[in-house]
């Protein structure tokens, strides 16, 4: 069942099957330009950057008495729903968002629960390690395959792609109604909200975790240009649907290649070496969209897919550094959400400057490798004890359970 759940709640999502089908979509038949395309995009996938929300609703209030059951097939069998609606609806701009909107809601309930559904057979069994495992593979399969199949899909009519999802997502809820049994014996759980109102205030006075989250913030709001290279895939180079596919895939294998690298360097270099040359690396293969073209698309994309994935590692590891003890998924998953939105936001801004200001793609890419390099500054000004070691170290105050740099607090006498 957590296989399954793990496959459906990732491929399923509109931003991943459908990504380039919905993309093309608005592109050709609405005639939005890139900056209307990524605004679009950014509003859609508003709900999972509030997905801490889905997980503290489903612990603490029981739908139906249960805290997984129900609310599985609720996001499954609705996120179907809206899919089939989206496939149907009036290709206009308000159906359109407010379907794919929906599919996007309701994907992120499913997904919560495939994530506590995880835990819970991890610690129930003892085999946490086989869960991640599992689900780790899976996602890694998705992520070599949806660029092909995106690709073909984008190729064809968009009622493919809708009935595809919609598909996936009824076997997902049908699977659910038989297989996974939970008696309907919760009830609301009060504890929940009050651990998570502290975990809140512990994160609020973490300077630690501010420090790093501002270093985040300002790493994922450059300007960026994924919708614009969109276009000038599009209109300029005139590749075709499943050629892009196929660069998303290219870029798929090489961030594979660069897990596998970064788990063995990452044991031999401390976190800040690991920044500055990641970061290093990303702002010169930025500069290779100099000379983007039809042939040389292929290596640009596997190694931009290397050298993004060795950054993202690197910025993840200094989140979870970062993240005070007894707030680990809570402040992990802000941050992520955070990330999510920032991303969201900087393809919004290249968007606007190539629409608005008439900038050309490249005077995005420069200024996109411009404020990139501009992060180096900043490396040197994060804390000392989450940066300085390398992975498997202890952070100093670990055995006492102090976060790394945060005093301990202070206990009545």
């Amino acid at each position: 069942m957590v296989g399954l759940g793990a496959f459906v709640t990732t491929i399923a999502q509109p931003g991943v099957i459908g990504r380039l089908p919905l993309q093309l979509l608005l592109k050709n038949e609405l005639h939005f330009n890139a900056q209307a395309l990524a605004a679009f995009m950014l509003v859609t996938t508003f709900a999972w950057n509030v997905k801490p929300l889905a997980g503290i609703l489903s612990d603490a209030f029981p739908l139906f008495g249960t805290r997984r059951r129900h609310y599985m097939l609720l996001g499954a069998s609705m996120a179907a729903l809206c899919w089939f609606l989206l496939g149907v609806v009036p290709r206009a701009h308000g159906p359109l968002l407010l379907t794919a909107f929906g599919a996007n809601a309701f994907m992120v309930i499913a997904s919560t629960v495939m994530g506590g559904l995880m835990v819970e057979a991890g610690q129930k069994y003892g085999i946490s390690g086989r869960v991640t495992s599992i689900r780790q593979a899976l996602q890694s399969l998705v992520s070599l395959s949806n660029g092909i199949l995106g690709g073909y899909l984008a190729a064809t009519a968009f009622g493919w792609t809708a009935g595809i999802a919609t598909a996936l997502l009824i076997v997902l809820a049908v699977a659910t109604f038989f297989v996974l049994t939970e008696r309907p014996v919760a009830v609301r759980d009060r504890h929940v909200l009050a651990n998570a109102r502290r975990e809140l205030a512990t994160l609020a006075r973490s300077r630690t975790l501010w420090a790093s989250g501002g270093f985040l913030a300002l790493v994922y709001i450059t300007p960026g240009f994924t919708t614009p290279l969109l276009f000038m895939q599009t209109d300029a180079l005139r590749f075709s649907t499943p050629y892009i596919g196929l660069m998303e895939t290219i870029e798929g294998a090489a961030g594979l290649v660069g897990a596998m690298i970064y788990g063995f360097l990452c044991r031999r270099f401390s976190l800040r070496q690991l920044l500055t040359t990641a970061i290093t690396i990303n702002v010169l293969t930025t500069l290779l969209y100099l000379r983007y073209t039809h042939a040389s698309a292929p290596f640009i994309h596997a190694i931009g897919g290397f050298a993004v994935i060795c950054s993202e590692l690197a910025l993840m590891d200094l989140a979870v550094r970062s993240t005070p003890p007894g707030c680990e998924s809570l402040g992990f998953a802000l941050m992520m959400s955070a990330r999510n939105f920032a991303l969201g936001g900087s393809d919004v801004m290249g968007s606007w400057l190539i629409d608005s200001r008439g900038w050309v793609f490249h005077q995005l890419v420069w200024l996109n490798a411009a404020t990139t390099a501009l992060i180096l500054v900043f490396i040197p000004l994060l804390p000392g004890a989450v940066v300085n070691r390398k992975d498997g170290e202890v952070a100093p105050g670990a055995a006492s359970g102090a976060p790394p740099t945060e005093p301990a607090p202070a206990r009545a006498s």
